[in-house]
């Protein structure tokens, strides 16, 4: 059943939210060795190339990746409003100085961020609705 609600179309997404992901990071990575720190290029990097493969693994339907994606998706909701808390109250400035190192304005980033999470909890929401309803359909 959850292979067939997180279908072809939601993989894909799912695949292109992560592919987006892998972007950010390899702008972090870039930014990061534009400003002299390896250490946290390294990190960046490594974050890319665990998205990357991630997006593979979702496209090809792994039920356990798939699983997995689909708790860090709905997850994400934790992200949204600890970002919109943040957004109201403030940045944290070590959070805000990383961002500026970066060469990314503090307010810019997390909302670059509340972005990336919204899209994670609309795809859960699409992924909860379709499971809803096959769970439901099959009973009847």
């Amino acid at each position: 059943m959850l292979l067939s609600a997180f279908h072809r179309p939601l993989r894909i997404a799912t695949a292109l939210l992560l592919l987006a992901g892998v972007a950010l990071a390899a702008f972090g990575s870039a930014a990061s060795l534009t400003h002299h720190s390896p250490a946290r290029a390294a990190g960046f990097l490594i974050v890319a190339v665990a998205l990357a493969s991630v997006a593979v693994l979702v496209l090809r339907g792994y039920r356990w990746i798939i699983a997995i994606t689909t708790v860090a998706l709905g997850g994400q909701s934790i992200a949204v409003a600890a970002t919109i808390w943040e957004l109201i109250h403030g940045i944290d400035p070590i959070k805000s100085r990383q961002l500026h190192d970066l060469g990314v304005t503090p307010t810019t980033g997390v909302a670059i961020n509340l972005i990336y999470s919204s899209t994670a909890v609309l795809l859960f929401t699409w992924f909860a609705l379709r499971y809803y309803r096959i769970r439901t359909n099959a009973w009847r």
